[in-house]
């Protein structure tokens, strides 16, 4: 069970904390009712489904809390499929391997490494609804905290591609350990290593996933060679991504 797991302490050299990265404690968000309905296609357009929608989403504007820290890195070298970055103010570097998805810090200057959520309150809610039976609900709520998460995403890409335009860089698309092609989901340790999570009341467990579930560790890399400063994502070298459904 989640709760029989423990957070993980990074183990070797020992990378110290960030204690004063940067932080977003109060993300503002809204959530339209359009947008939830837009969502709410795949599970059909009865009265009932839309009543509870409306209420879930009612209830999920007092719940959700989004924060985020980030930190810009150095680029130090990169060799075969591992790429170093520099802790700032620590003298430490950090070797992550991102398998294939080395490419993609082809032309890297700087990194932007960022851990976000949506927030513990509204998982709780989830769940509870789950547990009481009442899975329509725990279906929206899950939803929500979907669309919450992607606009804190969002906030993050805005950050980056801010800072690549006034550099006059580019972007390179949007990275997250266990959601692209060779970064394994073990590589999130290394990520989250150098955040204090506690400061946004996040949890990096014994498996490498961080808790509330609804939370994302990413890297997105700048440099004056990148082709454009609007992150994207690697979808463009996917095999699939002219079938793909998910994409949509």
């Amino acid at each position: 069970m989640q709760s029989q797991l423990s957070l993980t302490t990074p183990k070797g050299r020992g990378f110290k904390k960030l204690n004063k990265t940067n932080s977003l404690p109060d993300i503002d968000i809204h959530v339209s009712s359009h947008e939830l309905a837009e969502k709410l296609s795949t599970a059909g357009k009865s009265e009932e489904v839309f009543k509870t929608a409306s209420l879930a989403l009612s209830k999920a504007k007092q719940l959700w809390n989004p924060k985020a820290l980030y930190q810009w890195l150095d680029i130090g070298r990169i060799t075969g499929t591992m790429a170093e970055v520099i802790i700032p103010g620590t003298g430490e570097s950090l070797s992550l391997d991102l398998g294939f998805s080395i490419r993609f810090l082809k032309y890297s200057r700087k990194v932007l490494a960022a851990v976000y959520t949506a927030g513990e309150k509204l998982e709780a809610e989830t769940a509870k609804a789950s547990s009481n039976g009442d899975l329509l609900l725990a279906y929206i709520y899950d939803l929500i905290g979907l669309i919450v998460l992607d606009k804190v995403s969002k906030t993050i890409k805005n950050l980056c591609e801010k800072k690549a335009r006034s550099l006059g860089w580019g972007t390179s698309p949007f990275l997250s350990p266990g959601s692209v092609h060779g970064w394994g989901i073990a590589e999130q340790k290394k990520i989250c290593s150098i955040f204090p999570l506690g400061k946004i009341n996040v949890k990096l467990l014994d498996t490498s996933v961080l808790s509330p579930f609804k939370t994302i560790s990413c890297l997105i890399a700048l440099g004056p060679e990148y082709e454009t400063s609007k992150v994207g994502t690697t979808c463009l070298v996917c095999s699939k991504k002219n079938e793909c459904l998910m994409k949509n």
